[in-house]
């Protein structure tokens, strides 16, 4: 029953993970301004969480590609 699993090439796999990632990214932008500075004490760039997100997901993408 589980035969037709094996019959996918790998590549499948690291297609729908890379855009599981993307689409997180695209939701995080997707969210307002104020919602991202909610507590922050000014609009400084580096407080932006969209940015640190974004990074932090381009990390993982990298490092699943390698392996």
């Amino acid at each position: 029953m589980t035969d037709w699993l094996a019959t996918i090439p790998l590549f499948w796999g690291k297609i729908l993970a890379v855009s599981a990632f993307t689409g997180m990214i695209v939701w995080t932008w997707l969210r307002p301004r104020r919602f991202i500075f909610q507590g922050a004490p000014d609009d400084a760039v580096w407080r932006d969480l969209r940015i640190w997100a974004t990074l932090c997901l381009v990390i993982q993408i990298v490092i699943y590609m390698s392996f």
